[in-house]
């Protein structure tokens, strides 16, 4: 009787862990509040201009009802200048309903770039799907208090809570990290393929992959959910594979797939450190 209760009460916060997860990664992709102002400001020489200051390291995306919308990347963004003298028209003048969305809509998507498994080089894993959102999220099994590495490089964006971690990549995808018990990485960081990023909570580690979706958008605005989810390729001992739910992998995290989307001064910064240690 008691072994049947305690299993039912671990099936229990298993499900509501995973349904916390779900619910979790649609609450990360809202834009923190205060993290992108807009101002009139004077130019030097006497015109005006609008601008849009992104305080989060990941882009976002302003959508503007029936009239241009902007891309705006972290820092200073000009939208809009009034030359002095000018009779230009102001389209900032009238209304217009507008909405901000985390990312851009990519431009080089491959999804034939691979990915690591989060998990150490040469140590083993395998997934499940997230009975809540079953396209959506990779529930990966990892030993509780187990660290979890980075399956590819970006940048961290800004997140509400500190167990939760959304990776920016360079091709404006996005990997969001869920159920962790800890996390290493601060937002604005650099994180490299294959680097520590967590600790595994008691069911391991959620991860989702995802971009802004230019299909599910119109003149009116988003189609409901604007962001759309793939199963990417991973580095395996079985090569770059598409993983089949709840089979056995094993990490295969090389130089190749680290130094993949770097420079080529980056490449030989990562070599040089390496080979000097």
């Amino acid at each position: 009787m008691k072994r049947n209760l305690r299993y039912t009460a671990l099936l229990l916060f298993m499900l509501s862990t995973v349904y916390a997860s779900a619910q979790s990664l649609r609450k990360l992709m809202e834009m923190p509040p205060r993290i992108i102002e807009s101002k009139w400001e004077q130019t030097s020489d006497g015109g005006t201009e609008l601008n849009y200051y992104n305080e989060d390291l990941c882009s976002y995306y302003l959508f503007r009802e029936n009239d241009r919308s902007y891309n705006l990347n972290p820092g200073k963004n000009t939208v809009f200048r009034i030359e002095k003298g000018s009779n230009a028209s102001n389209p900032f003048i009238g209304s217009s309903r507008y909405m901000f969305f985390r990312g851009q809509f990519p431009k080089d998507f491959q999804i034939s770039t691979p990915y690591a498994l989060p998990v150490k080089a040469g140590e083993e894993t395998q997934w499940q799907i997230a009975l809540q959102e079953s396209a959506k999220t990779m529930i990966f099994r990892i030993q509780e208090g187990d660290t979890v590495y980075a399956t590819r490089r970006g940048v961290a964006c800004v997140t509400a809570l500190p167990q939760q971690l959304l990776i920016y990549h360079p091709d404006h995808t996005f990997a969001a990290y869920l159920m962790m018990h800890q996390n290493f990485i601060h937002a604005g960081e650099e994180v490299m393929t294959g680097q520590p990023i967590g600790i595994a909570g008691v069911l391991g580690v959620s991860v989702s992959y995802f971009f802004l979706d230019n299909n599910k958008f119109n003149s009116n605005g988003p189609l409901g959910y604007p962001y759309s989810h793939f199963t990417p390729v991973f580095r395996t001992d079985k090569g770059d594979v598409k993983l089949e739910e709840k089979a056995v992998y094993k990490s295969a995290i090389d130089d190749e797939l680290i130094m993949l989307e770097m420079t080529k001064r980056e490449k030989k910064k990562f070599q040089k450190q390496k080979y000097s240690k």
